[in-house]
């Protein structure tokens, strides 16, 4: 337990959030490494910030539907061609864009523990299904989608949604469904040869 000891110390989302900041001018040059990096890392660091919390900022039961909801608005919201482009172009905007999806992380990280596995399936559907039909249209749109980055760069992006997505669902998947399953399925080890 002493090696994980330094990845709860309360500065390190901080740390990590300066370090993706200097990082911010190499992500942002490409469409892909915009929507496939930093706005996920964002995310996760919200997610971080929460779970380092712990029990003291989780919520009720009854109120992860709406943190949840939130969540999902708030990363849809910069999913929009338009958003990434005022991103880009005005710094107010990227600073909104930064908060937005820590808030949205750490909303997420808090409602998670107590949403209970309908609810997360609820989520992760349609967070899953909304990145991919977005990855589609951006892969299928016949004009630049955004006018800072080039029009090449949206199929790459678009199939990065969607691989993106696809991963998630399945490890989601994976983890909170089959793994469950099948360990409760499995016999009981009694000792006996």
């Amino acid at each position: 337990m002493a090696p994980l000891r330094p990845l709860r110390h309360p500065c390190l989302p901080g740390a990590l959030l300066a370090l993706l900041g200097l990082a911010h001018p190499w992500l942002e040059a490409s469409m892909a490494r915009h929507m496939l990096a930093e706005l996920p890392l964002l995310f996760a660091l919200g997610w971080y910030a929460a779970a380092l919390a712990g029990a003291r900022w989780r919520p009720a039961r009854a109120y992860a539907a709406p943190l949840l909801l939130a969540a999902l608005l708030i990363v849809s919201v910069w999913m929009l061609p338009v958003a990434l482009d005022l991103a880009v172009l005005h710094p107010a905007v990227n600073a909104l864009k930064v908060l937005g999806l820590l808030l949205a992380g750490a909303l997420a990280g808090a409602a998670w523990p107590v949403a209970g596995l309908v609810l997360q399936g609820f989520f992760m559907f349609n967070w899953s299904w909304m990145t991919i039909v977005g990855g589609l249209l951006y892969q299928d749109a016949p004009q630049q989608l955004c006018s800072v980055y080039l029009s090449e760069q949206q199929w790459s992006t678009g199939a990065g949604l969607v691989a993106l997505a696809s991963a998630v669902l399945v490890l989601w998947l994976l983890h909170s469904v089959f793994l469950p399953a099948l360990t409760s399925m499995a016999p009981p080890c009694d000792g006996a040869v």
